[in-house]
């Protein structure tokens, strides 16, 4: 009875061992502090593309309107950000929900995300998780201000941000990167944001120009980069930032970060010398570096979607194709007469969408790691999935926009567009009161903008020694290209 009794005890006893162990050894989805370092690191390289983005802006509005891009997107980031965080990341990532269109309720404002992994990064916790994923819906927003640069009001632009995100990016952000997504169960391949981000702000800023209609002087003088120092600035946070932005897409510090993030730095390499050596071709112009850096900036767009799919080589064939199609994509919105105030439906618009067909093309298993693959590995029905994707959040996008707009000009009477009188003053100081350059002269530097005789075409210009004289020139828009012409100045 006695060696009975003992045996029992030690059988239990090795048991509830046993159990211990396997509940100590064997965590469904361990936490790891290199995953954790790199996306931390990757949200404060996404976050710099912020203040990028307002000086790259800025630089290409004129003097009138510098400050207030420079504001609008940094309010339109602080804004996505809260509605993230109290909402959208729920919406957008709910891993339990068993909807295929919209998330629920799980993490409402932030809850449960200290201490839990989601099924789309089950190395990292849930609260990172959301950091990362925030810094990309608040940037978006601001992609699309730069259409209607000069033209909408502050406050009302910060409320359509608001609904903006609410209605059209957290619902197709769950489609294409939640693991429950409908977009994402057809195996439509988006790394980073191509449909996401750029077809969205894209779309929307071609109807953000159409709707609110043109600048009153549209096509009749010359608008000028007033600050192509700020462009150059801009353009090298966001290259910089951008390799967090791919790279640490693949929510791991791993091989695929280390591949997307070179492919990116190639298309971005390769683009902004393809559109300098069209600028000089087909516009005439010197080596512009406005002309670069919008390349750079076309060929990063265009990568996003495939810069984790793809060998880092298909990087430059990117990055060309992107640079032939957003600067001939500039001259077709002009010529439909959409005024797209600094190019964004061209540049994000239609780099996005191409890199997402060039994907289907492209995508390779050895890279994707097990996803699907596009026609170089014979996955013929790829591109038109991507296809697919594209229009549907194209016309989602354009949709929701549509009715945001009528909604807060008719139903809530906050007009987006601002007066014809605060136009022409700029919203500087007809909007926020304050000026980027408060100790110049503003009279002087706004008559150097606007000193141009369209009938003649003649604008003052300075020779090397400093002598002013006038030259016959070609009127021409933010990136260059032509509009009315008159003849050709020599390049000095």
């Amino acid at each position: 009875m006695g060696l009975s009794l003992k045996a029992l005890f030690v059988t239990l006893a090795l048991a509830q061992a046993a159990c211990a162990q396997n509940a100590t050894t064997e965590p469904v989805s361990p936490v790891d502090n290199g995953d954790v370092a790199w996306i931390l690191i990757s949200s404060a390289l996404v976050f710099i593309m912020v203040p990028g983005l307002g000086l790259f802006y800025s630089g290409l509005a004129e003097t009138k309107n510098s400050m207030a891009m420079l504001l609008a997107v940094m309010l339109s980031f602080a804004i996505a950000a809260i509605q993230w965080s109290l909402f959208g990341f729920t919406l957008a990532f709910s891993d339990t929900s068993s909807s295929t269109f919209i998330g629920n309720f799980e993490y409402a404002a932030l809850l449960n995300t200290m201490d839990t992994q989601n099924k789309m990064a089950p190395t990292i916790p849930n609260s990172l998780f959301s950091l990362y994923q925030m810094m990309f819906a608040a940037i978006t927003p601001g992609l699309f201000l730069g259409a209607t640069a000069g033209r909408m009001r502050m406050l009302p632009t910060m409320v359509f941000v608001g609904l903006w995100c609410i209605f059209v990016y957290n619902p197709v952000a769950y489609w294409v990167w939640s693991s429950n997504g409908w977009l994402r169960l057809m195996n439509v391949m988006d790394y980073a944001g191509g449909s996401v981000v750029h077809v969205t702000s894209g779309t929307t800023a071609f109807i953000l120009a159409y709707r609110l209609g043109k600048r009153s002087d549209f096509q009749t003088r010359n608008y000028v980069n007033h600050n192509p120092t700020f462009v150059y600035m801009g353009t090298a946070l966001l290259w910089f930032g951008w390799n967090g932005f791919n790279g640490g897409s693949s929510l791991a510090a791993n091989n695929r970060g280390v591949n997307a993030a070179y492919a990116s730095n190639l298309a971005a390499c390769i683009g902004g010398l393809v559109w300098m050596l069209l600028d000089i071709v087909v516009n005439k112009k010197g080596f512009s570096a406005v002309g670069f850096c919008t390349g750079a900036i076309a060929g990063l767009a265009t990568i996003t979607p495939g810069s984790g799919f793809v060998q880092p080589g298909f990087g430059l064939v990117y990055g060309i194709v992107a640079a032939f199609a957003c600067f001939y994509s500039i001259k077709f919105m002009h010529w439909l007469k959409v005024d797209d105030s600094l190019d964004v439906t061209a540049v994000h618009g239609v780099g996005g969408a191409l890199g997402m067909v060039l994907t289907g093309i492209f995508a390779q298993y050895s890279a994707s790691e097990g996803a699907t693959a596009g026609w170089i590995d014979q996955v013929w029905i790829q591109v038109p999935v991507q296809l697919a994707a594209v229009a549907v959040i194209g016309l989602w996008s354009a949709f929701w926009t549509s009715v945001l707009i009528v909604f807060m000009d008719s139903v809530l009477q906050c007009k987006l567009r601002c007066s014809s009188e605060a136009e022409l003053v700029g919203l500087d100081l007809a909007d926020i009161g304050e000026e980027a350059y408060p100790f110049a002269n503003s009279s002087d530097m706004a008559a150097k903008e606007d000193d141009v005789d369209v009938e003649k075409g003649f604008i003052p210009v300075m020779s090397h020694n400093g002598a002013s004289q006038s030259e016959a020139s070609t009127l021409r828009t933010v990136h260059g290209d032509v509009v009315v012409s008159s003849p050709s100045p020599s390049r000095l």
